[in-house]
């Protein structure tokens, strides 16, 4: 009787050993954006609703949207995803860019006044293992 106690004692050590492992690689890595830059939208025009980037046609109309100074830079998409957020404020900036389950999680952070402008910030992002971005599929 005693040794069939601690056989299934072991085996529920071991399974609460696996359960945590399990949730140990669950957990959230950080990411660093590779590159980064900002620019200004009028209010009276639409500003890009979409907020990742995976094609050149997007990359070129939100760069242009956002009236980023400068020719927009040529991006490998298959490599690197490109991020955008827009909101009023005369500093928006991408903070904690993290990946959980191949979801890239983000955080936005807005300068608390309200200018007559919205402000874009864009970052591009290595795209090893991104299935979705903030829930939603990449590229929307």
């Amino acid at each position: 009787m005693t040794h069939r106690i601690t056989h299934n004692i072991a085996a529920l050590m071991a399974g609460i050993t696996i359960g945590c492992a399990s949730l140990a690689s669950a957990q959230a890595i950080t990411i660093e954006p590779v590159k980064s830059w900002s620019g200004r939208v009028p209010l009276d025009e639409r500003p890009p609703l979409q907020t990742s980037i995976t094609k050149d046609s997007d990359w070129a109309r939100i760069w242009k949207q956002c009236r980023v100074q400068g020719p927009a830079p040529k991006v490998d998409f298959q490599k690197t995803l490109g991020l955008v957020a827009v909101r009023r404020g005369s500093l928006v900036k991408f903070m904690d860019i993290s990946v959980e389950d191949g979801n890239l999680k983000t955080n936005v952070v807005v300068a608390p006044d309200m200018p007559d402008y919205m402000s874009c910030a864009i970052v591009l992002v290595n795209r090893t293992g991104i299935k979705k971005v903030n829930g939603n599929p990449v590229g929307k």
